[in-house]
C-alpha cells in the first residue's frame, strides 16, 4: 500500500493520479469481487433447499446464517493481519488468495451432491461443510481486496473501488430477475457455474498483477510505523463496517416492503436500488477523486442515506418509490466507495490486510446480529427504514476520527 502523499493545492482534474491505478489488475479484482457476490446470491437463494433435502429443518438456515456471521467477523481481520505479514512479495500473497479461493470452489460445488446423499451418511455432514464453505469465503477476501492499495495511489482510490462497487451491485441488480431461471436450473449446475467463476477471476487476478509495473513506491525509510493510536482507528474501523453494513440490512429488508404495491413488486424496488448503485459506482468515483477515504464525498452519501431511509416512508406511487430507491443506491455507492478506500489506508505501517479485515469482519458481525434479530422476530418495514437511518448517522459519527487519522497523515 502506498502511503498517503502531502496535501497540495486542489487541481481542476488529477490525470497523474488516474494514470497511477493499474486498470487491468483492478477490473480483474472487480471480477473476484463480482464473482463472490454471485457466490452468496447462489447459496442464500439454495439454503433452505439444500437442507430440507439433506433432512434437516428450515430452521437450521437462520443458525447458519448468524454463525456464519460470528465466524467471519473473526476470521476477515485474522486473515487479513496474516496476508499483511506473509506479504514479501504478491506471491505469498496470492499463494493465501488462490489457496482460499480454490478451497471455496471446490466445497461449494460438493455442497449439491452432499445434500442430495443418503442420510445418516454423507449429508449428515452438510451443516458442517456450510461452515466450512463460509470460513474458507473469509480466508481469502481480505486479502485480495487489500491489494486495491497496491494498484492505486491513495488519491485514487475511491476511483479504483468505484469499479469494484459497480461489480457487485450489477449482480445484485440482476439478481431478482434471474431468481427463477437459477432454481430451475438446479442446484448442481448453479453451484458448478459460481465455483468456476471464482476460479476464473482469480486467475485471471493472478496473471495481470505481475505483468503490471506497480506505481513508484515511496521510499521504505519514509513509510509510516504503525503507531499506538492505530488500535484505536481499527477499532472504529471495525465499528464503521458493523454499523454500515447493519444499516444496509435494515435498507434492503425495509425498502422493498415499505414502497411495494400495485405495479411496484418487492423485485422491482431492489433491483432500481442496485442499478442506482452501478450507476452511480463510477461517477462518484470520479468525485471523490484525490480525496483520500472518499472525503465530503462519502459523507455526503451517508447524509443522504440518513435522509433517504427516513424520507422513504413517505413516496408513494411507482415513480417516486423506484426513483428513491435508485437515489438511495446512487447514496451507497459513493459510501462504498469510499469505506473501500479508508480501509486500506487507515491502518499505517503496510496493514491494507488488516484495514479490509477489519472493514470485512465489522460486516460479518453485522450479518450474524441481523439474523438474530430475524429468529425474534422481523421488524416492521417502518423500523428498518428507521434503523437503517440511525445506523448511517451513527457510521457517519465513527468515520469522523478515521478521516480526521487520514488528514493528519496528509491525505485530503
Amino acid at each position: 500500500m502506498q502511503p498517503a502523499r502531502p496535501a497540495s493545492p486542489p487541481r481542476p482534474s488529477a490525470p497523474s493520479e488516474v494514470a497511477t491505478a493499474r486498470w487491468g489488475p483492478v477490473l480483474a479484482l472487480a471480477g473476484l469481487h463480482g464473482a463472490v457476490t454471485l457466490a452468496w446470491v447462489v447459496y442464500n437463494l439454495y439454503l433452505v433447499q439444500l437442507l430440507v433435502r439433506a433432512g434437516f429443518d428450515a430452521y437450521l438456515a437462520t443458525v447458519l446464517l448468524t454463525a456464519e456471521g460470528l465466524i467471519g467477523a473473526v476470521l476477515e481481520p485474522v486473515m487479513g493481519s496474516l496476508s499483511d505479514r506473509v506479504q514479501r512479495g504478491l506471491v505469498d500473497r496470492f499463494f493465501l488468495v488462490l489457496g482460499g479461493v480454490v478451497l471455496a470452489a471446490v466445497l461449494f460445488v460438493a455442497l449439491p451432491p452432499v445434500a442430495s446423499a443418503a442420510r445418516p451418511g454423507p449429508a449428515t455432514l452438510l451443516p458442517a461443510l456450510l461452515l466450512a464453505w463460509a470460513a474458507a469465503m473469509a480466508v481469502f477476501r481480505a486479502p485480495a481486496l487489500s491489494l486495491l492499495g497496491r494498484q492505486a495511489r491513495p488519491g485514487a482510490l475511491p476511483l479504483a473501488a468505484s469499479v469494484l462497487t459497480t461489480a457487485a451491485a450489477l449482480v445484485g441488480a440482476a439478481a431478482p430477475s434471474v431468481r427463477s431461471w437459477l432454481l430451475a436450473l438446479g442446484p448442481l449446475p448453479t453451484f458448478a457455474a459460481a465455483s468456476g467463476a471464482l476460479m476464473l477471476a482469480a486467475l485471471v487476478l493472478r496473471a495481470l498483477e505481475p505483468r503490471s509495473a506497480a506505481p513508484a513506491a515511496a521510499p521504505v525509510e519514509s513509510r509510516t510505523p504503525a503507531e499506538p493510536g492505530d488500535a484505536r482507528i481499527g477499532v472504529l474501523l471495525f465499528g464503521v463496517g458493523l454499523t454500515a453494513a447493519l444499516a444496509f440490512r435494515f435498507l434492503v429488508d425495509g425498502l422493498p416492503r415499505a414502497g411495494a404495491g400495485p405495479g411496484v413488486p418487492a423485485a422491482a424496488i431492489t433491483t432500481a436500488l442496485f442499478l442506482g448503485t452501478a450507476a452511480a459506482g463510477i461517477p462518484a468515483g470520479w468525485l471523490a477523486l484525490e480525496r483520500v477515504g472518499g472525503g465530503p464525498v462519502t459523507a455526503g452519501g451517508l447524509l443522504v442515506l440518513v435522509a433517504g431511509a427516513a424520507l422513504a416512508l413517505l413516496a408513494e406511487g411507482a415513480g417516486p418509490v423506484l426513483a428513491c430507491a435508485a437515489v438511495l443506491g446512487a447514496a451507497l455507492a459513493a459510501v462504498q466507495n469510499g469505506l473501500f478506500a479508508c480501509s486500506v489506508s487507515a491502518v499505517r505501517g503496510e496493514r491494507a490486510g488488516l484495514g479490509m479485515g477489519l472493514l470485512l469482519g465489522g460486516g460479518g458481525l453485522a450479518l450474524g446480529l441481523f439474523n438474530l434479530l430475524l429468529a425474534v422476530r422481523r421488524p416492521a418495514p417502518s423500523t428498518s427504514l428507521l434503523a437503517a437511518a440511525g445506523l448511517y448517522a451513527l457510521t457517519l459519527l465513527l468515520l469522523q476520527p478515521v478521516r480526521a487519522s487520514l488528514r493528519r497523515a496528509g491525505g485530503r
